[in-house]
């Protein structure tokens, strides 16, 4: 049995030998069955003229082959729509994912309700939430930090109101924010001064500049 499971091995040469043949005649007189029909004559020769094989063993290992061919097969037919489930999967097991569908990009929203995105920043991982109240991108002192940002020499000279109150913020613009696919470059952006600010956030100056974004119930769907 264990040899049968090794014959295609020995097809090399027989392969190599269709291979040429084809370029020779087949791509261009015969019909693409004819290939089929020497490479399996040749299968048959092979299996036939080894011996002490039974025919049982014969008819097993070619259906085990044929299997694996048939599962190859459809594999490859149905790569698209595997590889669109296995997004999906991975967009409902890691919330904030960001997962590139027909071009656009789709985020999960996240279990405490939020849209929380995986992004980067000058090359730099950050954590975004998505928030369309933000009428900038506002990184927090430790994610500038992390982007190549000294906070120690700052500005913070800009005034801002947030939900905990009134606070000042240091005017930067990011050489890239990028987010799955889609990347932004020259950002204008403020970093928030140490304690104010937990998660980063993804405003408007990245948002107004994509073609469009909208909120498909669980789903936020940014397009490039």
């Amino acid at each position: 049995m264990t040899r049968l499971l090794c014959l295609p091995l020995l097809l090399w040469p027989a392969a190599a030998f269709a291979q040429d043949l084809e370029q020779v005649t087949l791509d261009r007189s015969g019909p693409a069955t004819l290939k089929l029909v020497i490479l399996l004559v040749v299968f048959l020769i092979i299996l036939f003229t080894m011996r002490r094989v039974r025919l049982p063993d014969i008819v097993r290992s070619a259906a085990i082959w044929l299997a694996i061919l048939a599962g190859l097969v459809a594999l490859y037919a149905y790569r698209v729509p595997l590889e669109s489930v296995g997004r999906e999967m991975v967009s409902v097991l890691l919330p904030g994912t960001a997962v590139t569908q027909s071009g656009d990009v789709v985020v999960r929203r996240a279990f405490r309700g939020q849209f929380i995105l995986d992004g980067r920043v000058n090359e730099a991982p950050v954590e975004f939430i998505f928030d369309t109240g933000a009428s900038l991108v506002v990184l927090s002192n430790a994610d500038a930090a992390r982007a190549g940002f000294d906070p120690q020499n700052l500005d913070y000279r800009v005034p801002v109101m947030t939900a905990a109150g009134m606070t000042r913020v240091a005017p930067v613009r990011l050489d890239e924010v990028r987010v799955g696919d889609i990347a932004i470059r020259r950002v204008r952006a403020a970093i928030a001064q140490p304690g104010d600010l937990e998660t980063s956030l993804l405003g408007m100056t990245f948002l107004d500049r994509l073609s469009g974004y909208e909120v498909r119930r669980d789903r936020l769907v940014l397009s490039p």
